[in-house]
């Protein structure tokens, strides 16, 4: 796996690098966004890294400019620094996720490690429109995103290993959202869970937090806030196991 790593910060940028290198990625260094522009122009990466606060071009202006030259490559973004407005902006865009400097590096690896398999959001609602329109929306963010109404079909997709993160549906009839949520745990806990619902369901949601779940959202839900959403859930720690 090729990673393209920018920062201003030469300790650092030593720090990742080696670490990223026992880790068993070829890893491409860039002081800057434009010299990491240009790298992106001239070869093909897995991922990219990158600070945001960089002089000349901040890292939400390199992962735009990437997005509109390679808009399949992952792009994860740090700061050390209360740049809401920037973050926010990324997020809302399709950043895979923003960390937070500093960073364990177990936590950057373990970040990391998911991007680059190119995982795909799940949304599961009974309603196919419902699911389907939210799934085409995200990816107009430029998440990539699978809608499912049948929650068996759901469980299946979960088995492949292709998904870190589920937006559940909390009112459906053949199992309720946490019900779905506790069997998709059994077959792979790292993943994320959004819950959302159009009705009062506030036992269903307290269920939900109970499992764990990154965030409850309220039908309709904005395609950009899901979006944000999203991203600061795969910038968390997930569990090692299901209890």
């Amino acid at each position: 796996m090729r990673i393209l790593l920018v920062d201003d910060e030469a300790p650092l940028l030593m720090t990742l690098s080696a670490n990223l290198e026992l880790e068993g990625f070829e890893v491409v260094e860039a002081s800057n966004g434009e010299e990491a522009l240009a790298e992106v122009r001239q070869g093909a990466f897995d991922l990219v890294l990158s600070d945001i606060r960089m002089p000349g071009m901040n890292g939400v202006e390199l992962f735009r400019k990437i997005k509109e030259v390679a808009p399949d490559v992952p792009v994860v973004l740090m700061t050390g620094f209360a740049l809401e407005g920037l973050v926010d902006d990324a997020l809302r865009e399709g950043a895979y996720t923003v960390l937070s400097k500093p960073c364990p590096v177990d936590q950057v690896l373990e970040v990391l490690g998911r991007a680059v398999r190119g995982p795909m959001v799940l949304v599961v609602d009974d309603l196919a429109q419902s699911a389907e329109s939210t799934a085409a929306a995200l990816g107009e963010t430029g998440v990539k995103a699978r809608a499912v109404s049948d929650p068996r079909v759901a469980l299946d997709i979960v088995r492949n290993g292709d998904v870190d993160v589920c937006v559940v549906d909390m009112v459906m009839p053949e199992l309720s959202g946490p019900e779905l949520m506790e069997r998709v745990r059994r077959v792979d806990g790292s993943i994320a869970f959004i819950a959302v619902t159009g009705e009062m369901a506030s036992e269903l949601l307290r269920r939900a937090a109970a499992l764990g779940a990154y965030a409850c959202m309220h039908k309709p839900v904005d395609p950009e806030d899901l979006a944000q959403t999203i991203a600061r859930a795969r910038g968390g720690r997930r569990p090692s196991a299901v209890p």
